[in-house]
């Protein structure tokens, strides 16, 4: 008998000896895991919020807003008002998100499950930005069009209208790619490893 023959017969009886899980038993191990999984995107969502806010207060007890015009100020609260509305609508998904997998009963479910959070994680992020760019911009146009600090100077003090435009946008591009690779890199890790978990099921499923 040549070598190969041995190493095969020795393979099979380490096949033999290895524990056989059965598919209810896999599919239990995969629910545990992308419940935890969702349960860990709630709880940084929650964390995040509550990162926000403190921050917010800070800014606020510290005087920053007030130092702004009475509608700049006014405007500030509103963008916050939305942003944790934002915040609050996303963290009740991801609530939910996590109970529905949480009791979810059958593979096929639970793959629709797992579609559906990582769709909802896509959806915080682009909102999160879309929300960023825009809150950016209208400050932009504010302080170019109606604050007294920039429309009362001088015409040879003034910056060009076009440089703070310039200016503005890169400030907002940098803080963006900043904010895009956080949630890529924290959100990111988690979605990957739920669609490892959907893969699993996919296989399971065959």
């Amino acid at each position: 008998m040549d070598e190969l023959e041995l190493l095969k017969k020795d393979w099979k009886k380490q096949e033999d000896m290895l524990p056989r899980l059965s598919y209810k038993e896999i599919y239990q191990m995969i629910l545990k895991k992308s419940s935890s999984i969702v349960r860990w995107i709630f709880i940084i969502s929650i964390l995040e919020f509550l990162l926000w806010a403190s921050l917010d207060v800070v800014f606020r007890l510290n005087g920053v807003h007030t130092d702004t015009e009475v509608d700049m100020e006014s405007f500030s609260l509103i963008a916050s008002i939305i942003s944790y509305t934002i915040l609050l609508y996303f963290i009740t998904r991801f609530y939910l998100n996590y109970k529905k997998i949480k009791v979810t009963d059958s593979a096929k479910v639970l793959m629709e499950n797992i579609i559906k959070t990582r769709r909802t994680v896509r959806q915080y992020i682009w909102v999160n930005i879309s929300f960023l760019v825009l809150a950016m911009v209208a400050t932009m146009g504010y302080i170019i069009l109606f604050t007294d600090e920039f429309k009362n100077q001088p015409i040879e003090n003034q910056p060009p209208v076009w440089l703070v435009v310039v200016v503005t946008l890169f400030a907002a591009l940098i803080l963006i790619v900043i904010i895009a690779l956080f949630y890529r890199v924290v959100y990111g890790i988690f979605t990957r490893r739920l669609k490892k978990n959907y893969e699993e099921l996919e296989k399971l499923e065959i």
